[in-house]
C-alpha cells in the first residue's frame, strides 16, 4: 500500500497587520450606502496606495476591514502611519459621528499561508492589537516595537500587558499615533498655588533647599521645568525615573489634641504644593497618612511607600504663635538632607508664607522657570478661620458617607461665607454636590450638577491654576457622559500638578466609563503608584481588565476594592462587574453571590440600564454578556 506523502504546508515570517473601521456598523445603520461609499473610496486612496509603497500586500478583505502581509516590521508600521495620515486629510472636514477612522494592530509571527489567507498566532494577536487600539492609532506588540524603536521616530505609548485567546503568555502593546494633549494658553499665564499657610512655608523651604545647593539641584532633579505633556504623565518609564517623596502627617505638638486636623491639612497642602513640580513624583495623602503613628524606620517606610525622600513635621499652635518643625530625609539612608523650623504669628502666617516663597524662588530664577516660579507665590485666602474650615471639611469628605457629605457642605460654605473669594472652598463645595450625585444622595440630580458646575467656574475665575476646579468640571462632564470635554477638564488639572493621584485616577475612570479600556491602563497603574490604598483606582482597574478579557485579574482587583471604603453606588458597580467577571469564568456560585449582593443594595438593578453606562457600543455589549451570564435582567 502506498502512503499518501502529507501535504508541504507553506510558512513564512511576516509582519501582521490587522486593520477595521472603528463603529461600522453604526455608520452603516445611519448611512448604509454612504459609509460603504466612504470605506472602499478611503481604501483605494489611502490605504492601497500607502500598502504597496511599503512593500506589502492586502491578503483579504473583512467587510469593515482587511488583513495585510508585509516583509519587515519596519515598513509594515511606516504604511499604517502613512495611511493613517491620509484617512485624516480625507476625512478632516467631517462631521465626527459620521467620520470613518480605523484601528490598526501590527505583529510579527510565523504564518501558515495560503493563496487567499494567512493562518496562525501571529494572526490572532494582530487581530487583537487591533481591537485595543483607539480610532486613527495603531498598536504594536512588544516584538515590532523592538524592531521599529530605534528605526522609526514616534511617539510610543506603553499600554501595558494584555491576554489574547488561547495565547499563553500576556502580549504587552504599545500605541502610536495618540495625540498629546494640545497647549493650552494656561501654560504660559501666571499660575497660583493653592498651598495654603505653613504649606507654604514648608513647600518654600523645600524648593530654597534644592536651589541654594548644588547637590539640592542634583538630588530633586528640579532643573528648568517644562510645559508639561500630559499624554507622557502616565508613561511607567517618567513614574519610575523621576525622584519621589512621601509626605507624612504633621504631629500636633499642641496641648489640644482637636488641632490634629491642622497638621493633617498643612500636611495635605505641603503634598498639593510639591505636586506642581513636574519632575518630582509625589505620593498621595491616602497613602502616606495611613502610616500615622506606627513605629517604623525611615528605610521600612520608603520601602512600603516605594519612593525615595520622606518631608515629616510638626506644628505647635500656643495662642497666637505657630511653631512648624520640618524635616526631608533619605529613606534608605535615614541621613538628614534638610531641615528648618518656621515661627510666625497666626494672623500673619499667609503674608509670611507669601514673602518666604518669593525670596526662595527669587534665588532660583536661573533654575527654575517662570511657569515654575510664579505659581509658588500666592495666598489663597487672607482668612485662617476659613482656611480651616476647609481643612475640617476636607477630612469630612473623605468619610464617604451621607451624614459626613453633610457636614462638609456645611464646613466649606461657612469657608465661603467668611471669604467669598476662597476658590478652593468653592471647588469643594462643588464637590460634595457630585459625591451626592453619584452616591444617590439627592433626588435634584440635574440641579445639583448645574450647581457644581458653576461652583467651578466661580473657582476657576477666583483662581485660574485650582486643580479641584478643573476636576470638579471632569466630574460633572463624566456625569452627563459628555467624555471628551471631561479629558479636556482633567488634562488641564494634570498640566499644572502631574503628581496629582485623584486626577490620574479621574483619567482613568473618564477612559473607562467611555469605553476605551486599553487607555485607562497607564493611568490607573499611575494613580496606584502615586497611592497605593486607592480603592476606586483599584476598582476602576478591575473593570477595565474585565473589558481586556483579563477576568483573573479583574477578580483580584474586585475584591481588593470592595474591601476598601467605597460609596454605596461603587459597591453597587464594582459588585456587578465582579458577578460578571466570574460568569465569564463560569464560576456561577460566586456569580451568584455577588447577584445577590448587589441586589440587596439595588433591588432594581437592570442590566440593559447599567451596560448602557458605557460609551461604545462594544463594551455595552460585552458588559450585558456578563450581566445576563451573571442571571442579571
Amino acid at each position: 500500500m502506498v502512503q499518501e506523502r502529507p501535504v508541504r504546508v507553506e510558512r513564512r515570517l511576516s509582519a501582521i497587520l490587522a486593520a477595521d473601521a472603528a463603529g461600522y456598523s453604526r455608520l452603516m445603520h445611519n448611512d448604509e450606502e454612504g459609509t460603504h461609499a466612504k470605506l472602499t473610496g478611503l481604501l483605494a486612496d489611502a490605504v492601497a496606495p500607502a500598502i504597496t509603497e511599503h512593500g506589502g500586500r492586502i491578503v483579504k478583505n473583512t467587510g469593515d476591514g482587511f488583513l495585510a502581509e508585509f516583509q519587515s516590521a519596519v515598513e509594515a508600521v511606516r504604511g499604517a502611519m502613512q495611511f493613517q495620515a491620509r484617512i485624516k486629510e480625507l476625512t478632516l472636514g467631517e462631521v465626527e459621528d459620521r467620520r470613518i477612522a480605523f484601528r490598526v494592530g501590527v505583529n510579527i509571527g510565523d504564518v501558515i499561508v495560503e493563496a487567499h489567507d494567512i493562518f496562525g498566532d501571529g494572526v490572532n494577536i494582530a487581530a487583537r492589537l487591533q481591537a485595543l487600539a483607539q480610532p486613527g492609532t495603531v498598536c504594536l506588540s512588544h516584538t515590532v516595537y523592538e524592531q521599529v524603536r530605534n528605526k522609526l521616530d514616534l511617539d510610543y505609548h506603553p499600554l501595558g500587558s494584555h491576554r489574547v485567546k488561547n495565547i499563553a503568555e500576556p502580549v504587552r502593546v504599545y500605541a502610536v499615533g495618540v495625540s498629546a494633549a494640545p497647549g493650552r494658553g494656561g501654560n504660559q499665564r501666571r499660575l497660583l498655588t493653592t498651598a495654603a499657610g505653613a504649606c507654604g512655608l514648608v513647600a518654600a523651604g523645600l524648593v530654597a533647599w534644592t536651589l541654594y545647593t548644588g547637590a539640592g539641584r542634583d538630588l530633586m532633579g528640579l532643573v528648568a521645568p517644562k510645559p508639561v505633556e500630559v499624554a507622557g504623565l502616565a508613561a511607567p518609564q517618567r513614574l519610575a525615573g523621576h525622584p519621589s517623596v512621601a509626605v507624612l502627617p504633621f504631629k500636633n505638638l499642641s496641648a489640644d489634641a482637636g488641632q490634629d486636623f491642622f497638621g493633617a491639612g498643612i500636611a495635605e497642602d505641603v503634598i498639593t504644593a510639591l505636586g506642581r513640580f513636574s519632575n518630582l513624583l509625589v505620593v498621595a495623602k491616602s497613602a502616606s497618612f495611613q502610616l500615622k503613628d506606627r513605629n517604623l524606620s525611615p528605610a521600612e517606610i520608603g520601602r512600603l511607600l516605594d519612593v525615595r525622600y520622606l518631608l515629616v513635621g510638626s506644628v505647635r499652635r500656643a495662642g497666637d504663635r505657630l511653631r512648624v518643625n520640618v524635616e526631608l530625609t533619605e529613606a534608605a539612608t535615614g541621613r538628614n538632607v534638610w531641615s528648618e523650623a518656621y515661627d510666625a504669628e497666626v494672623k500673619d502666617i499667609f503674608d509670611v508664607q507669601q514673602d518666604i516663597a518669593r525670596r526662595a524662588v527669587g534665588a532660583a530664577a536661573v533654575k527654575l522657570t517662570r511657569f515654575e516660579r510664579d505659581r509658588a507665590l500666592a495666598k489663597p485666602t487672607e482668612s485662617l478661620a476659613a482656611y480651616e474650615y476647609v481643612l475640617r471639611g476636607r477630612e469630612h469628605l473623605s468619610r464617604a458617607t451621607r451624614d459626613s457629605n453633610d457636614e462638609a457642605q456645611d464646613m466649606f460654605q461657612r469657608a465661603i461665607d467668611i471669604d467669598p473669594s476662597y476658590a478652593e472652598a468653592h471647588a469643594q463645595l462643588g464637590l460634595t454636590l457630585c459625591e451626592a450625585v453619584a452616591s444617590g444622595w439627592t433626588e435634584f440630580v440635574d440641579d445639583d450638577l448645574a450647581r457644581a458646575e458653576t461652583l467651578a467656574q466661580k473657582a476657576l475665575l477666583l483662581d485660574s491654576a485650582s486643580t479641584t476646579a478643573y476636576r470638579l468640571l471632569a466630574e460633572v462632564h463624566l456625569a452627563r457622559r459628555r467624555f471628551d470635554l471631561a479629558l479636556g477638564q482633567i488634562d488641564r488639572a494634570l498640566e499644572i500638578n502631574p503628581s496629582d493621584a485623584e486626577s490620574f485616577s479621574m483619567r482613568g475612570s473618564i477612559l473607562v466609563w467611555a469605553g476605551r479600556a486599553a487607555e485607562a491602563l497607564p493611568w490607573l497603574d499611575g494613580a496606584l503608584r502615586l497611592d497605593s490604598a486607592n480603592a476606586r483606582a483599584t476598582f476602576l482597574l478591575g473593570t477595565a481588565y474585565y473589558f481586556l478579557d483579563r477576568y483573573g485579574e479583574s477578580v483580584e482587583a474586585m475584591d481588593h476594592a470592595l474591601a476598601g471604603s467605597l460609596g454605596r453606588n461603587t459597591q453597587v458597580t464594582g459588585r456587578s462587574v465582579l458577578a460578571a467577571t466570574y460568569a465569564q469564568l463560569d464560576r456561577r456560585s460566586d456569580a451568584e453571590r455577588e447577584r445577590s449582593a448587589t441586589l440587596r443594595i439595588a433591588p432594581f438593578l437592570d442590566a440593559e440600564r447599567f451596560a448602557s453606562q458605557f460609551g461604545t457600543q462594544t463594551a455595552h455589549d460585552h458588559m450585558l454578556e456578563g450581566l445576563k451570564k451573571a442571571g442579571f435582567h
